[in-house]
């Protein structure tokens, strides 16, 4: 790596964000908002799309604005970048921590755009920031978290709720496909490894529902939804 390129990389890994933690409250003189962060996640084929559109219906019966921010990974891959691989050293620290900022600067305008209009709102990520450690070796991970400043903790305090939908290929294998998304790429025994990594990165948030498959495809969609209406009845 030449000088003018190290130079222009940690130029551009100074453009941090900061954390806002939790919900955040919009108060004028005419309105009292919220906006609420949920993190959708879980392993390859667990239905988070399915799930997404399912909710965010329920959610707009409410009167919530519903904000969907896409997932980071997918963005990066199907807009041309390469994945450097587990073994790809500074070039997957680099993938990682701009997939990071990406992530970052992504809730943020999500969440801002959401604030500026004063409405209640929800903003689910597709994906959340612990999310990335399940693709890396921990020590690569806690590199990366020292490197930005940041910890665990932070990332896990900044969403109301964690919904997990576990992968299909943890009991409704015959369901597990990877041709409905050309960015998935995992064998049914590669998807469970992630998502069993998922859930215990994310295994202290207060607020972590998981959803498993012990109902066919319908009651799933039904079970999740019915989590994210609760937390927001309680949290109101």
């Amino acid at each position: 790596r030449d000088v003018m390129a190290g130079f222009l990389g940690k130029a551009t890994r100074g453009l941090r964000f900061p954390l806002q933690l939790g919900r955040r409250h919009l108060t004028s003189e005419i309105s009292d908002s919220l906006v609420y962060r949920i993190v959708l996640t879980g392993g390859p084929c667990g239905g988070k799309s399915s799930s997404l559109k399912h909710f965010s219906a329920k959610l707009t019966e409410k009167g919530f604005d519903v904000y969907k921010a896409p997932e980071v990974p997918t963005i990066l891959l199907k807009g041309g970048c390469n994945y450097p691989g587990i073994e790809g050293g500074d070039q997957l620290i680099d993938f990682e921590e701009y997939l990071m900022d990406l992530q970052l600067q992504m809730e943020e305008s999500f969440c801002g755009i959401a604030e500026s209009t004063g409405r209640d709102s929800v903003v689910v990520m597709d994906r959340g920031l612990l999310d990335i450690a399940a693709y890396l070796p921990k020590d690569l991970w806690q590199q990366i978290l020292f490197d930005a400043g940041y910890t665990a903790a932070e990332f896990i305090e900044r969403y109301d709720m964690v919904l997990h939908l576990v992968t299909a290929a943890d009991g409704a294998e015959d369901f597990y496909t990877t041709l409905n998304n050309d960015a998935r790429t995992e064998t049914a025994e590669q998807a469970r490894e992630i998502d069993k990594a998922i859930l215990e990165l994310w295994k202290e948030h207060p607020n972590h529902v998981i959803i498993e498959n012990s109902t066919d495809f319908n009651g799933k969609l039904e079970r999740a939804t019915a989590a994210v209406i609760e937390m927001i009845d309680n949290e109101q």
